[in-house]
């Protein structure tokens, strides 16, 4: 399966990092927090959860002897927020967008010493999406097709609320629904979708088949256009960064454990047609010849001869024909083989590295940054973004992936 080369792109070039800053706008207005009040502001995203950002503020005002903020309806649960965060570059306002979404939860603090603060957090547009449970079947239907009913559907359950203001248009990438008939070319014979959150289900069944969920929204007038891109993880196509150890990277943790590795792995199903019992199996040098991106052992100079002999057996699944089984086991093995080399780190404040963005990381030697020439990538699976005390930070976790 072939992607778009990705071009190294070095940590902003020519940057002043010393004035970070933020802005969370409510309702399309600044909010009003006075700059020394802020104690911290987090923003935290992840491949499989829903971002939120929290922001903590001091929440006592000792000339007017009274509760600054958690007695306001400034930061009251329900409003629409954007935060931003960045850093001012040569004197100007680089700010990057990072949420769009409400407020959920307000969590004032009222401590036996020191003064009270107050906590607002809020997540992104996906909460919002989480409006009713459905039961529905979908027959002959590819994955992509199921997807683009779905998002409607949502959509449609949104927008009938007419007091919800900016109306939503959700659609998936047009340039996904291309690229994923090529790959989708048999249709499911069935699947159900059993009182969930259609969010959640779209969410379950894109890791399961090896797909990546992600949101992009753009405002247009009075209408809010909302993009996901469904696509499956290898084609990720962001701008890799390069991080090197000791300048923008703080540190790196790496983990490299072959405990879980197997070799193969066999799903086995019931046909109700032909009432007859089938397996699949498939091996992880199937999945390397495909070029999904996997790191072998091997690669990394490890011999294991325990892991030829690692095998994994799905028994519990429902699945009726031997493309599902296939589809199931090469997804089953290729999330096993992307926990090879699982990464943590810390870099300065980057509010464009975010999870499902790639990284290269310089000066960890052959092993872990790979050998000159074929260094390899780390995906980004989830990142915290904290500006306080000690500037702005980026904390994030990664995989190592061949860089294709």
């Amino acid at each position: 399966m072939s992607t778009a080369k990705v071009i190294p792109l070095n940590v902003y070039t020519d940057q002043d990092f010393y004035v970070p800053a933020f802005r969370l706008m409510i309702r399309g207005r600044d909010a009003e927090i006075k700059n020394n009040d802020v104690i911290s502001v987090t923003y935290e995203d992840s491949l499989d959860k829903i971002d939120s950002f929290n922001l903590t503020v001091m929440n006592w005002d000792p000339e007017g002897q009274k509760f600054k903020y958690s007695d306001s309806h400034e930061f009251d649960p329900g409003q629409e927020v954007e935060l931003f965060m960045g850093y001012y570059l040569n004197g100007k306002d680089k700010l990057r967008s990072v949420l769009i979404g409400r407020i959920t939860t307000l969590s004032p603090n009222f401590p036996a010493s020191g003064g009270p603060t107050l906590t607002v957090t809020g997540v992104n547009l996906f909460d919002r999406f989480r409006t009713s449970q459905i039961t529905q079947p979908f027959v002959q239907k590819t994955d992509t097709e199921i997807a683009q009913q779905l998002v409607q559907k949502i959509a449609d359950g949104i927008n009938k609320d007419a007091s919800i203001t900016p109306k939503l248009k959700l659609q998936i990438d047009p340039k996904d629904v291309k690229n994923n008939k090529d790959l989708e070319k048999s249709p499911i014979k069935y699947l159900l979708i059993n009182n969930q959150f259609p969010i959640l289900f779209l969410m379950e069944r894109a890791r399961r088949i090896g797909y990546e969920l992600t949101l992009k929204s753009d405002s247009s007038g009075s209408q809010r256009i909302v993009t996901f891109g469904y696509a499956p993880t290898n084609t990720v196509k962001d701008p890799t960064y390069v991080l090197e150890w000791g300048k923008t990277l703080t540190s790196l943790q790496p983990n490299l454990q072959t405990t879980d590795q197997v070799s193969q792995v066999t799903v086995k199903g019931w046909d109700p047609t032909g009432k007859a019992k089938f397996e699949v199996t498939v091996k992880r040098t199937e999945l390397t010849k495909k070029n999904h991106g996997i790191v072998n052992p091997s690669d990394l100079g490890v011999q294991d001869p325990g892991m030829a002999q690692k095998k994994e057996i799905v028994v519990d699944r429902p699945i009726q024909t031997k493309k599902e089984a296939n589809d199931l086991a090469e997804s089953i093995l290729l999330q096993i083989g992307q926990r090879l080399v699982e990464a943590k780190g810390r870099t300065v404040g980057l509010p464009d590295l975010r999870a499902g963005v790639k990284v290269q990381i310089k000066g960890l030697g052959n092993r872990f940054s790979g050998p000159p020439g074929k260094e390899f990538s780390y995906l980004v699976t989830a990142t915290t973004h904290t500006i306080g005390e000690g500037g702005y930070t980026t904390d994030f976790t990664a995989r190592m992936e061949q860089t294709l």
